[in-house]
């Protein structure tokens, strides 16, 4: 596998898609402590195109080949609740190296941000930077704000309370360029096979039945990104991104993606754009008084 390879499964069983994916890629790890971060978004099914399908974590854990260490963190609405109602405590008895986390309770560490495009340092949680190895796995979505929800805003969700959260969220095109140099995504994956269109808040599920994968996390988001219709070459954080780690040179595997491609519709509710502004002052307000 190099750097650049992308493999696009066509599937409508999550499990199986990224089994042929990590397959075809020869992806196995071994002998390494390894953090998995599935987006969870509050435990709700993956068909509602909010939140990973545990078959996509399954499939990677079944190719982690003695390693001491796998811990599966998020920090949603309701960690504890997703971890019950999507199995992966079921996961956690079946595999005894496996360690469920809930971010928002884990110690925490401040960084310093190398090349600051938001702010010169955050806070992440501590336990990520105790492996060696990390897989990202996200969902396919739009954001009003983000443009898109792939495996480079799934960083953050390692910014551990709901009150950081808030204070990087409204100017989130930026912060998670900052999130994204502190923490590495070694290997991703991106739930294509229920995505969520229009409005991130509400559930608006569309059916592209993709598993997408690879090991450059830009060429595996840029491909998620031409899946659903968006160009990401015009989204500002992915111009931003391609600036600072250069354009990632994608080579295709599996299915053409022109069998594939959608459209994803981009907006926003009145209710989510309302959050939004009180999300913006509270943020302000939190800075006056708080670290950041």
């Amino acid at each position: 596998m190099k750097k650049g390879d992308v493999y696009i499964a066509k599937t409508d069983d999550p499990y199986k898609g990224a089994s042929e994916a990590l397959d075809a890629l020869g992806f196995s790890v071994t002998g390494k402590s390894v953090y998995i971060k599935p987006n969870l978004t509050g435990g709700r099914p993956c068909y509602e195109g909010m939140t990973v399908n545990t078959g996509l974590v399954r499939a990677v854990v079944e190719r982690l080949k003695d390693c001491p260490r796998i811990t599966i963190g998020e920090s949603c609405s309701d960690t504890l609740k997703a971890f019950d109602e999507l199995g992966y405590r079921e996961l956690a008895e079946e595999f005894p190296n496996v360690y469920l986390e809930d971010i928002r309770e884990a110690e925490m560490v401040w960084k310093d941000i190398p090349k600051p495009y938001h702010t010169k340092e955050m806070p992440f949680n501590a336990t990520v930077f105790e492996h060696d190895y990390v897989v990202n796995i996200a969902k396919m979505k739009t954001h009003s704000l983000a443009g898109v929800t792939l495996c480079m805003k799934n960083i953050f969700g390692f910014v551990p309370t709901r009150k950081q959260k808030l204070m990087y969220h409204p100017f989130i095109k930026r912060a998670i360029l900052d999130m994204n140099q502190i923490v590495p995504s070694h290997f991703c994956l991106v739930d294509g096979v229920w995505g969520n269109e229009f409005d991130e808040v509400q559930s608006t599920p569309k059916y592209t039945g993709a598993i997408i994968a690879g090991a450059d996390i830009l060429a595996v988001d840029m491909t998620a990104g031409r899946l659903m219709g968006i160009d990401l070459n015009k989204n500002e954080t992915y111009k931003l991104a391609m600036e600072f780690w250069g354009r990632p040179e994608i080579t295709l595997r599996g299915s053409p993606p022109e069998h594939i491609e959608v459209k994803y519709r981009q907006g926003c509710l009145f209710s989510t754009r309302l959050r939004y502004f009180k999300e913006t002052t509270a943020s302000l307000l939190y800075r006056m008084v708080s670290r950041h």
